[in-house]
């Protein structure tokens, strides 16, 4: 079981490492390619979570192919959408939209409505989409360097750690996956604290 926590965290980590380096330089190549990119990510969203819904294959492999689904939306929505439509969900703006969308999800997996992959992909999408909101309202209504920053920074760390932790607690390939994630994302933010605090330079200063 431990082999799960690793893999899926190696796995989403290595795709989310790829998807934000390719948004990243292909801007910086041509518009043309830019857009190439941003089709591809919309593609390739719905046959992700099409193929997550496969009984064909392991649980591992469907909750797998919800994690990337969930990226790959972000990825199209979240990044390339911003840059060419100027469609900002990450704004406070969206807040009410994020909380109903996220209260219809909660009450869905609760009464067990939606598959666990297909939970997986909107979970991964919904917990990019808030983690970004928060930075980002941070940023440009309090500044990159105030103090409420390093409180999250540190909030997201002691989290992640807990996330690591409990996987020792719950036994199951969802859970344990679902644990994974949440630290990934977790690190994943406090890796981004430090990019805007300028101790490290990020992907868009390389």
């Amino acid at each position: 079981m431990k082999r799960i926590y690793l893999k899926t965290f190696l796995i989403t980590l290595a795709v989310f490492g790829a998807t934000y380096m390719l948004l990243v330089f292909s801007s910086r190549i041509s518009p043309a390619f830019y857009s190439a990119v941003g089709i591809m990510f919309a593609v390739m969203t719905p046959v992700a979570f099409i193929f997550s819904g496969r009984k064909r294959f392991g649980k591992f492999t469907r909750n797998m192919f919800g994690i990337v689904s969930g990226l790959f939306l972000w990825g199209f929505i979240g990044e390339f959408l911003e840059v060419r439509s100027h469609l900002v969900i990450a704004d406070s703006m969206y807040l009410p939209v994020l909380l109903v969308l996220i209260s219809m999800f909660i009450v869905m997996l609760l009464q067990n409505g939606i598959r666990k992959s297909y939970g997986f992909a909107f979970g991964h999408f919904f917990g990019i989409w808030g983690l970004h909101m928060w930075m980002i309202y941070q940023y440009e209504h309090l500044g990159k360097m105030h103090w409420s920053t390093y409180v999250s920074a540190g909030a997201a760390l002691i989290l992640g750690i807990l996330a690591v932790y409990l996987t020792r607690k719950y036994r199951g390939i969802s859970r344990k996956m679902a644990l994974s994630l949440a630290s990934l994302l977790l690190f994943w933010t406090v890796l981004e604290y430090v990019w805007g605090w300028r101790i490290i330079p990020g992907p868009y200063s390389i």
